[in-house]
């Protein structure tokens, strides 16, 4: 007799399949909606610069020869000597690290020029970013933050205010100021650029910031920020906020009005941040114009361990003792003096 030739169950393999062709099938569907997702966000972005393209052109038609001209004599190197040796020695001695805050530097009509340019209708609504932003935050410790790092959708005025601000003139205004020297601007807006925090709820953590600029082997050793927001209470919040090394005391509390300009010396331990979620109504935005300045080498106090060679990117920091800047035990600023300076000559 032939022997009968044993059958595999009907069906076995397909039953044992199924699993698998059902998470392949699901994979699918997740990843085709990611790139979906993902092609309409891009499409949508790309639609936005073209709206900030046009819209950045059209303000260029009206340019006034005037408002340049006023901020120029603004920034001479008469005036910005002055200032520098004026506040020198209150910027080394402040505490929690060295810094200033003055007020009346620039002038009020390139200020309102450029407030113009970025008006807080940039931010959406919905996600709380600027459409056209190359970033935005939506993080436990930054929320609602973005960022305009690009020049072409930034207005003319602003782009020559930014051009002002990496001047001759102005880099030795910073370097007498700080006692820094050979400063450098950074040409290509390493995380600095026009930045907008949307409110309600938007913040930035304290933290201290990347500590190299990597394709040029560059220390970032001074931060410079313009505040661009009129009719701004101090109920609204976003005060630039300045805390000590150990992170146990908050010495200084700075409110984000417009023009008012904040310099200070960036190290590893230069701990700052906007950490309150802003109180403002909805649709205000906190806006600045921030750019910060490099040397080639840095003195070793300044990095963390003497490591001035390793490279990091921002520190994020939690208060010792107490959460707020202005809960009692942590509170080191004083509520009855100001800490702006005022230049209005």
């Amino acid at each position: 007799m032939t022997p009968r030739r044993k059958s595999r169950p009907g069906g076995q393999l397909p039953a044992l399949l199924l699993p698998w062709l059902t998470s392949l099938l699901l994979l699918g569907y997740i990843l085709t909606s990611w790139v979906a997702q993902r092609f309409s966000s891009c499409e949508q972005r790309v639609q936005a610069v073209r709206d900030r393209l046009v819209e950045v052109h059209s303000q260029q038609r009206t340019i006034d020869p005037s408002v340049i001209e006023e901020l120029y004599n603004a920034l001479s190197a008469t005036r910005l000597q002055r200032i520098a040796d004026q506040y020198q020695e209150a910027y080394a001695s402040a505490s929690p690290f060295p810094h200033i805050a003055i007020d009346g530097i620039f002038p009020d009509r390139i200020l309102q020029q450029v407030v113009q340019e970025n008006p807080e209708s940039l931010v959406d609504g919905s996600s709380g970013c600027i459409k056209s932003a190359q970033s935005c935050f939506h993080e436990s410790v930054q929320n609602g933050k973005s960022a305009i790092e690009d020049e072409e959708l930034m207005g003319l005025y602003t782009r020559i205010l930014f051009g002002a601000l990496k001047s001759s003139n102005f880099i030795a205004f910073l370097e007498r100021l700080s006692g820094i020297t050979s400063l450098i601007p950074d040409p290509h807006y390493r995380g600095s650029g026009l930045h907008f925090t949307s409110s309600p709820h938007g913040k930035l953590d304290v933290h201290a910031d990347f500590n190299r600029y990597k394709p040029y082997q560059l220390d970032r050793r001074v931060n410079a920020f313009i505040f661009l927001n009129p009719d701004w209470p101090d109920d609204y919040g976003g005060h630039l906020e300045l805390w000590s090394s150990d992170m146990r005391s908050c010495g200084q509390r700075i409110l984000p009005v417009l023009g008012r300009f904040v310099v200070f010396s960036s190290t590893d331990f230069s701990y700052h941040g906007h950490p309150a979620p802003l109180t403002a109504p909805a649709g205000r935005a906190r806006r600045s114009m921030a750019l910060y300045y490099y040397t080639n080498g840095r003195p070793a106090t300044e990095c963390l361990e003497g490591d001035c060679l390793g490279q990091h990117s921002t520190l994020f920091q939690t208060p010792v003792g107490c959460e707020t800047c202005q809960e009692q035990t942590c509170r080191a600023y004083d509520e009855e003096f100001r800490p702006e300076w005022v230049d209005l000559k």
